[in-house]
């Protein structure tokens, strides 16, 4: 209720300044031992990057289908559903990261192996990212909480708790780095470490908005089903940019330990870049949820307006200036001429059309919260992860530079969200044809 753009930004600017919290673990540590580790630890740290915004990716999907549920039975005040949800919601989150967690200790050189990451950076690689396999299951909590929480309308205190963690993650990078002298081991551990308490600081707030006690915790199968039905196809969307980026992370290994670093410097600024994108999305898919959970059908058309209107707004103010003053931005990371001529020629193409990849998130996200998440999923896949597949291993494969790499970046943006518009215009008629009768009912 009330007007729509102060309620989307209300949500929106907490949710986005979370994302770049949460993103700004990860350069913390690229930027620490960067500058203060040993050679080849910048490259070690970056080489885990596709890995690990792969099975954020899938954690964060699988995280929207309670946020959906949670959104949808709060719109409609069906509080024992809502409370259902929530619970179901956090015993999915701990599961599926201890799940995830073992399997991943289990494969991670194969992982890595599979990327084709050198020789040299594979030690530290294989140290880093064991350590965050074993922090997943705290991770997984958290996104699974934060979701929930955001679904009901309250982004203020998980960018609280983010950035109580940030500073502890900053403060800890630096102690075990400097002082005690273990470099990626050390920003490893800073990680984990801090991501457990926004993790437990979430859980706390989420079940004392909804007096909730641990004991009062029980698994719905039925809710777990209806998550999932929503959440899956999340993932699979999440996991397909990753799989794409996956392979591209590859190919950009096969250039050596200088490219891998300047590129993972510039995913780390990009990893910031998208945070609008992220933030409008889940605005989107809630704000769409909810009104459709009241019947208020009109109101999401608007939701759709404004979600591509404030992408491409929030995106570009943060786009430019990262371009413009690149050379300190990246200077941050980096001080080698090699990785920062690396880092400039992805930022040159991907950075400059990020917007692309935020209209392509809002309409993502819109078409997900009418309840269409395994078509928004297939759209993905084939505009994003079948494209730039067929981009590397045709286009790439004959030119062989990074410029003819890159480009697949935004070429599969625009195919994707011309696809996603499409897509909307077709099934939104179904939802608004309830309202048009109801009006000629009433006329």
């Amino acid at each position: 209720k009330g007007p729509l753009l102060p309620e989307l930004l209300q949500f929106i600017l907490p949710l986005m300044l979370s994302s770049m919290l949460q993103i700004a673990f990860n350069a913390a540590d690229l930027i620490v031992v960067g500058r203060f580790g040993r050679p080849h630890s910048m490259a070690a740290v970056g080489a885990n990057g596709a890995m690990i915004n792969l099975i954020i990716n899938v954690l964060m999907g699988l995280a929207t289908g309670g946020g959906v549920l949670c959104a949808r039975y709060y719109g409609a005040n069906q509080t024992d559903k809502l409370h259902r949800t929530v619970s179901t919601t956090l015993i999915t989150g701990v599961i599926g990261g201890v799940i995830t967690g073992a399997l991943g200790l289990a494969l991670t050189v194969p992982l890595l192996r599979l990327v084709g990451s050198p020789d040299e950076v594979l030690p530290l690689a294989t140290v880093y990212l064991r350590i965050y396999f074993l922090g997943l299951p705290v991770m997984a909590l958290y996104n699974f909480s934060a979701a929930a929480l955001r679904a009901l309308g309250n982004t203020r205190q998980p960018l609280i708790y983010l950035a109580i963690a940030g500073v502890l993650n900053v403060i800890m990078n630096l102690f075990f780095v400097i002082v005690v002298g273990i470099d990626v081991a050390g920003v490893a551990i800073a990680t984990v470490l801090s991501q457990c308490v926004s993790g437990f600081l979430t859980v706390r707030c989420l079940l004392t908005s909804q007096e909730l006690h641990v004991k009062e915790l029980h698994f719905s199968g039925h809710i777990f089903k209806k998550m999932m039905n929503i959440g899956i196809p999340a993932g699979i969307q999440g996991s397909l940019f990753s799989i794409s980026n996956f392979i591209i992370q590859a190919s950009v290994n096969s250039f050596g330990a200088a490219v891998i670093a300047g590129n993972s410097a510039c995913v780390s600024v990009e990893g910031l870049l998208y945070c609008p994108s992220d933030a409008v999305m889940q605005a989107a898919t809630t704000a769409v949820s909810q009104n459709v959970g009241a019947q208020e059908y009109e109101r999401s058309r608007s939701v759709a307006r404004w979600s591509m209107v404030l992408v491409v707004v929030l995106t570009g103010i943060l786009t430019v200036p990262a371009v413009v003053f690149r050379r300190q931005v990246l200077g941050l990371y980096t001080s080698s001429g090699a990785e920062l001529q690396a880092a400039f020629t992805r930022m040159m193409i991907v950075c400059l059309t990020y917007s692309l990849d935020g209209t392509m998130a809002a309409m993502s996200g819109v078409n997900r919260g009418l309840g269409y998440s395994m078509l928004s999923a297939a759209v993905t896949f084939v505009g994003a992860c079948v494209f730039r597949i067929i981009w590397v291993y045709t286009v790439f494969a004959s030119v062989g530079t990074l410029e003819s790499l890159y480009v697949s970046y935004p070429i599969s943006w625009i195919l994707s969200t011309a696809a996603h518009i499409v897509c909307y215009y077709i099934i939104r008629k179904k939802p608004f044809k309830a309202t048009l009768e109801a009006k000629a009912a009433a006329a």
